[in-house]
């Protein structure tokens, strides 16, 4: 592996938008992949997230809460 970056979004979200992108630059694609996918296993592991997901008929409810 040559590099990596991830960032990952904070704030209200839309459905569809863009919440985390992972980057990985390596000699070959294989590893590439197995090194994007730990790496997002690694932020979904340590960031703490919490959603609070807004329905149509007003009412709302926490997700993912310890």
């Amino acid at each position: 592996m040559h590099a990596l970056a991830v960032v990952h979004r904070v704030g209200s979200l839309g459905v569809g938008d863009v919440a985390l992108a992972a980057v990985v630059a390596a000699s070959h694609r294989q590893e590439a992949f197995a090194v994007a996918s730990g790496l997002v296993e690694r932020v979904k592991q340590a960031l703490p997230v919490w959603k609070r997901q807004l329905f149509t008929d007003g009412t709302a409810e926490w997700s993912n809460l310890p």
